[in-house]
């Protein structure tokens, strides 16, 4: 919303949008440090009310009240919590989003590895079975925040892939990109790609995920069923962060293609889809490939 209205927007959009990222659940008034299972410093706390009430006395009563001198952009940059000395949980200013970013490809792997080296193997993959009627469980309805994503990471039909234990912080600000190589034995199916943050201990804390509508692989307006047994390259954006994973933390990708009732079941029958769950959804096994000619990845913002 804000590159679009602050770079596309019209003459009185343009140039006039300020923005403000912090570790919050989406919606909610009392923006205070504790999201899911983690809570961030005191200093993830934001006063959104008199905030927003600044903001409107300005533009809706035209009190000059200096809210256009305030910084363009705030954001908070997430770290690890619980670890004194610890980098990130701070906020920056700038004046534009996103920063720049290095795109740097997380290569997937077999056995669940995940690196920054590209695969060399001729033939490498990994697959899942997709039931939409007996899918695997994300509870509640919105985004969960940053919860130990574990109990979904454990199910039969989920696949994680995770790094090595990070040798020196590693600071991701952007937009993360899925690159994949998938096939189905279906005419359609979802991949779900989340990313979390895992900790010494062994918590997964999710960060970011997205599910993704194969039959829109080449865009919304573009719809085009698979031919089962047919790779497809497949890109799609995961999602936005501003996250230092410290050292000794891993980085996990997680891969799925049912996880209700957050993301309802794609039928997976190639027909249009209809209010009434319909009687002939199909069972599938998907397969996220691996090997030197299907280089599956995810692009990381490595911050510069």
């Amino acid at each position: 919303s804000y590159i679009g209205r602050e770079h596309e927007g019209g003459p009185r959009s343009r140039g006039n949008q300020w923005l403000l990222i912090g570790p919050w659940l989406h919606g909610r008034s009392n923006k205070a440090p504790k999201v899911g299972d983690i809570e961030y410093p005191e200093n993830a706390s934001w006063p959104v009310d008199a905030h927003m009430l600044k903001w409107f006395d300005h533009w809706l009563k035209g009190i000059d009240n200096g809210v256009t001198k305030e910084p363009k952009v705030r954001s908070y940059v997430m770290g690890p919590t619980g670890e004194p000395g610890a980098p990130g949980n701070v906020w920056r200013e700038a004046d534009d989003w996103p920063p720049h970013a290095e795109m740097r490809p997380l290569f997937l792997h077999q056995e669940g590895s995940l690196n920054w080296d590209s695969p060399t193997e001729d033939d490498s993959s990994t697959s899942f079975v997709s039931d939409p009627r007996h899918p695997m469980e994300i509870p509640g309805t919105s985004f969960p925040g940053a919860k130990d994503a574990r109990p979904f990471e454990s199910q039969a039909e989920v696949r994680t892939f995770t790094t090595e234990p990070l040798p020196e912080p590693m600071e991701w600000t952007g937009r993360i990109q899925a690159e994949l190589f998938l096939s189905s034995t279906a005419r359609d199916t979802d991949v779900i790609i989340r990313v979390s943050d895992v900790y010494p201990d062994g918590r997964s804390i999710l960060i970011v995920d997205y599910p993704w509508c194969l039959r829109y692989r080449n865009g919304f307006d573009h719809e085009e069923l698979m031919e089962p047994g047919t790779v497809y390259p497949v890109k799609f954006p995961v999602g936005w962060l501003s996250q230092v994973f410290g050292k000794g933390h891993r980085i996990r990708v997680t891969i799925a293609s049912t996880g209700a009732p957050l993301y309802e079941p794609n039928p997976q029958n190639g027909k249009p889809f209809t209010l009434e769950f319909p009687d002939d959804a199909t069972v599938a096994t998907n397969t996220v490939h691996h090997s030197k000619s299907h280089a599956s990845r995810i692009l990381a913002p490595i911050a510069k």
